[in-house]
């Protein structure tokens, strides 16, 4: 049996984390779950490689822009598939800059996670 795909789920509210990871592992998914950009592009450079990354816009710091410019730097997970998850309004303002492989509107429920990540499973 293959290993469950790993997901990164970066999000500033302890909420969203909470309700994506109990969501995305009855999908099947591992979940890695962190608080800021920051904390996640450590995560990364010291080598962890998740099938798939659900980010949140708009955080504190290091906003999801700012890590996609930085993600898209890092040959070991630059073709990584990322998912932005923000407010409507939020994602189609940033929607062209961000250059992701999906959205996922907030609020989050579990279809629309479902629809989000079930290419990646």
């Amino acid at each position: 049996m293959s290993e469950a795909p790993l997901l990164l789920v970066v999000d500033d509210d302890p909420s969203v984390l909470l309700l994506v990871d109990v969501l995305a592992e009855k999908m099947g998914f591992r979940v890695k779950a962190v608080s800021s950009g920051l904390q996640a592009l450590e995560q990364l450079r010291d080598g962890l490689q998740p099938a798939v990354i659900l980010l949140d816009i708009m955080m504190e710091r290091i906003d999801g822009l700012t890590f996609m410019n930085h993600v898209r730097e890092m040959p070991s997970v630059e073709n990584t598939p990322v998912i932005a998850m923000s407010t409507a309004a939020v994602l189609e303002r940033y929607g062209e800059q961000l250059k992701v492989s999906g959205t996922l509107l907030k609020p989050i429920t579990n279809q629309t996670l479902q629809q989000a990540l079930e290419r990646y499973r």
